[in-house]
């Protein structure tokens, strides 16, 4: 079954409703922030604790506060795994394909 992407005003009306919404960072997140002296691995539970529209350039951004609770993070969406199992799991999926496609063709 194919979903279709949400509209970023949609999503993250569904986004708020689940917040704090666990997530992941992918690998190439996790390995940019390390290099920042960032320490969060891929395989750390995150949670994000609002999100916010950044229009085309920037898409839907989320605040996730560090493990340690003493930074906060902003981080677009595309770079955050969720778990398999979540409610939104296939809508955020779809929104990341659709992003990153639409990302690549302003790029060309």
């Amino acid at each position: 079954m194919k979903i279709k992407p949400p509209g970023a005003k949609q999503l993250i009306k569904e986004i708020e409703a689940h917040l704090p919404l666990p997530v992941y960072a992918t690998l190439g997140l996790s390995h940019a922030l390390q290099q920042q002296g960032k320490t969060i691995r891929a395989d750390e539970e995150l949670q994000v604790t609002a999100v916010f529209d950044a229009g085309d350039m920037g898409g839907i951004i989320c605040a996730i506060a560090s493990t340690d609770q003493k930074e906060v993070f902003a981080i677009s969406l595309t770079h955050l795994r969720i778990r398999k199992d979540h409610p939104l799991s296939a809508r955020l999926e779809a929104y990341q394909k659709a992003r990153v496609r639409r990302l690549s063709r302003q790029r060309r």
